[in-house]
């Protein structure tokens, strides 16, 4: 008798960690990066960690050793998406979209996905567009604050373009969407402590229609800055192909 409940014990911790429960233990353990056995395609996961750059630091995904909260937060998000099941054009996809086309380290993997996307994107979609990509805030001075500026975008496709993210290359920038008069959440750069907007958060434009993003720039975030200084906004939606629109602005920052 003692023997059968041994056996049975041995039994019940088998079929626990191969239910759908263990499952989704493994999953909260690469998200959170607990180190538990998993049966992600390690191999697969670390090929793809070498194809992106961190927004922030620029350097190639380190899951070892992460440059930042940025490069953190996009292995985090590859980790998830291959615990799926997704296959590597997938999580490829998935990562660009998520943290714009120019994380991909290699031009001309840009240019191929790029292609892919023309090739396959509906008639009917969204299109994002703008008249100007970058403006010059000229000379910002410490003792003055924060300074803003705006650029217009606008939905040329045929459907409704949704805005759901917007994010920065420096704390020191954020931006928000207006739209119909309504100022949405400011967005700063991931990773840097700053407190991330509702996650569930986006705007609808209507086919036509056009918004504003508002772009704020606070020098005293870098208070020892000074001389010439470039940063960028990238404005993330459903349009197929440029899902990511980046908007620049440059200033001369003096004390």
């Amino acid at each position: 008798m003692k023997l059968f409940w041994q056996l049975a014990t041995v039994l019940g911790i088998i079929i626990l960690f191969a239910s759908p429960l263990s499952a989704a233990l493994q999953g909260l353990g690469i998200k959170h990066a607990v180190a538990l056995p998993s049966t992600v395609a390690t191999v697969e996961a670390k090929e793809i960690y070498s194809m992106f750059t961190c927004p922030c630091c620029g350097q190639l995904l380190n899951k070892e050793k992460p440059c930042c909260g940025s490069a953190a937060q996009m292995i985090d998000f590859i980790d998830q998406k291959i615990s799926t099941g997704a296959n590597k054009d997938a999580v490829i996809l998935a990562t660009a979209q998520e943290f714009g086309l120019d994380r991909l380290a290699d031009e001309s993997e840009r240019t191929q996905l790029r292609e892919k996307l023309l090739a396959n994107a509906p008639k009917d979609a969204p299109k994002i567009t703008t008249s100007e990509t970058k403006k010059d805030l000229g000379t910002v001075r410490l003792s003055k604050g924060v300074v803003t500026t705006e650029f217009v975008i606008k939905n040329e496709g045929k459907s409704d373009l949704v805005i759901d993210k917007l994010s920065s290359s420096c704390g020191c920038t954020s931006a928000s969407l207006v739209y119909q008069g309504t100022e949405g959440p400011q967005f700063y750069m991931a990773g840097h402590g700053q407190k991330a907007p509702d996650p569930n958060w986006k705007i609808a434009i209507a086919p036509g229609d056009e918004a504003k993003v508002k772009v704020y720039y606070d020098p005293t975030v870098h208070p020892d800055l000074t001389g010439p200084a470039t940063r960028e906004v990238s404005v993330h939606s459903n349009d197929p192909v440029d899902f990511e629109t980046k908007l620049t602005i440059t200033l001369d920052q003096e004390k």
